[in-house]
């Protein structure tokens, strides 16, 4: 059975944090929720998923199961100009 979750560690605003994010969501969806949980008050226009120990970059409607995140994995969010 394939993983339905993945454990990553999300650098953000100067700081780490250790998460455990579902396979089947959008990058928009997720940078949404980490906003909303994270209290991150920006008005993002554009932005993309940076997984920083693979160098793959995900766009706003790209799924996480569509690419190689695996445990372990390191992210940033990036706005895109």
């Amino acid at each position: 059975m394939k993983n339905t979750h993945i454990n990553i560690t999300l650098d953000m605003e100067g700081q780490s944090r250790d998460l455990r994010l579902p396979v089947k969501i959008t990058v928009k969806q997720l940078i949404t929720e980490l906003d909303h949980i994270f209290n991150v008050r920006k008005n993002r226009q554009k932005y993309q998923l940076k997984v920083t120990n693979k160098g793959i970059l995900l766009g706003e409607n790209d799924l996480l199961s569509q690419y190689p995140i695996t445990n372990g994995d390191r992210i940033m969010i990036e706005e895109s100009k």
